[in-house]
């Protein structure tokens, strides 16, 4: 009984932590062909928002998918106040606004390429157990390009 006990308090402290914690992506859920390999991601939470610290394998071709820009990056930060966040990554300079809405947390981005505009949306949502996180990734280009993607991460 003391087990049944101390399992049940472990899922609630995952909920309690919301984002903030350690994650991967999950290997037991479908993932898309260029998702990043190892992917592991460190989220902190504090009055300013969020810092997003994340280790992964380089691509083979050295080429990060457009898709991924902002991801596939060692830390960026997010304020969750709808104020605007200015990181670089790279060679680029990438801004966002991010919200909090409940088990969501919503953030829309620009950033120059080569001379193109890129904008992307990303939806981060918590599972009800706070064990389980789903991205969304929405990206277009003024050059036409557009993706979709969603990672399914775990909580470490």
């Amino acid at each position: 009984m003391g087990f049944i006990f101390a399992a049940n308090a472990n899922a609630k402290d995952a909920k309690d932590e919301g984002f903030s914690g350690k994650w991967a992506l999950d290997k037991r859920s479908p993932r898309p062909g260029d998702a990043p390999n190892n992917l592991d991601t460190r989220i902190k939470q504090d009055g300013s928002g969020l810092t997003i610290e994340s280790t992964f394998k380089e691509p083979d071709n050295g080429v990060v998918p457009l898709v991924y820009l902002g991801l596939m990056t060692t830390k960026i930060h997010l304020n969750t106040n709808g104020q605007e966040q200015e990181n670089i990554i790279g060679p680029f300079t990438m801004t966002s606004k991010t919200t909090m809405n409940g088990n969501q947390m919503l953030t829309e981005w620009a950033a120059n390429v080569k001379g193109d505009r890129v904008e992307g949306h990303w939806t981060h949502t918590l599972s009800d157990d706070g064990k389980r996180m789903t991205l969304e990734i929405k990206e277009s280009s003024t050059q036409g390009q557009h993706s979709e993607v969603t990672l399914y991460f775990a909580r470490k």
